[in-house]
């Protein structure tokens, strides 16, 4: 009788245990705190460079650190009068009222901005939208807002990369298929690929307008839809050939089709994953669940089971012994 009342107070307590780590899981975590890593170190007068030399340094080298500085850019500069307004986007901290800034270039300010003030206790804010990229690359950002790309929610640092303003991955036609997997696979037992043709030479073909690379105009046009123009660059001649000069050119061998676009490459691309950079973001994402969450309910249950097996013994007891009467 002790043995059986011993197990009923051993299952109570595991049962009471089972209930409360069930309801401990149901709660919801998403509010929980983020994870915490340790401060890095204070910066030195150099401010950012202090703790990311190895990110300025790529930066030194890139567009962004270069906008202000570019021969081009200067020399189209100048040949418009030297207007202030082009500093808001060649400058960080431009400040139209003076004309002054605080820093040549695409500084990391433009995206990292407002300094907490105690950092590096305190997180640097990071915007990563399109809508940033937008303020200075215009018709850029217009275009990728109607296309499929920016329908989907894509943004601009999925392929670039914001410190060195190049892609993530050595080559446009890899950068494809890392998503693009199965379009490319097929694309490679095509004539346009023997021919060396990229996904970019129609996808993202060449701004052919005399502003593009300035004034917020895109060397390539980031619609990313294939239209007659993308065709005629390379067939207006085939497809509106006169008729005459058709038929008194019959005996002539037809030219295969040649790349019209530099391409990067001639040989069979291998479709891999593209590889991703590490980002230096912040993750909001909650810490892993506590072992105090399984522990504390554990040992409640056991408290809690403990105090309801005498009970339920009791109550078995009770109807026995009412059985017991019934069949006298």
């Amino acid at each position: 009788m002790k043995s059986l009342q011993n197990t009923r107070i051993i299952l109570g307590a595991l049962l009471g245990a089972l209930l409360l780590i069930l309801a401990f899981a149901a709660i919801p975590t998403a509010s929980a705190a983020p994870l915490r890593q340790d401060p890095t170190p204070e910066p030195n007068a150099q401010e950012c460079v202090g703790c990311h030399e190895g990110l300025r340094g790529y930066w030194d080298q890139s567009a962004h650190g270069y906008a202000l500085v570019d021969a081009e850019f200067q020399k189209a500069w100048t040949e418009q009068g030297s207007p202030t307004e082009c500093l808001a986007c060649h400058t960080t901290g431009f400040n139209p009222e003076t004309g002054s800034y605080t820093e040549g270039g695409v500084g990391c300010l433009s995206c990292h901005s407002p300094v907490p003030s105690n950092h590096p206790e305190a997180y640097m804010p990071t915007d990563v939208s399109s809508r940033l990229c937008g303020d200075c690359h215009l018709q850029t950002f217009e275009e990728w807002e109607i296309s499929e790309h920016g329908e989907q929610g894509m943004t601009c640092n999925q392929c670039h990369n914001p410190h060195t303003a190049q892609l993530r991955v050595g080559t446009s036609q890899e950068l494809c298929n890392s998503c693009h997997n199965t379009e490319g696979h097929y694309y490679s037992f095509t004539g346009h690929a023997r021919e060396g043709l990229l996904c970019t030479d129609c996808h993202l073909r060449v701004n052919d307008s005399p502003d593009a690379g300035t004034m917020g105009h895109g060397e390539r046009i980031h619609t990313f839809k294939v239209d007659l123009q993308s065709c005629n660059d390379c067939h207006l001649g085939d497809m509106h050939s006169d008729a005459d000069e058709a038929m008194s050119n019959a005996s002539i061998e037809p030219q295969t089709d040649v790349a019209c676009y530099p391409v990067e490459t001639t040989e069979q691309v291998e479709f891999t994953p593209a590889r991703q950079e590490p980002i230096a973001y912040v993750s909001t994402s909650p810490a892993g669940p506590s072992p105090l969450i399984y522990i504390l309910p554990a040992g409640v249950g056991l408290v809690f089971g403990t105090m309801l097996a005498p009970w339920i013994d009791r109550l078995s007891k009770k109807r026995r012994n009412n059985s017991e009467k019934g069949d006298e």
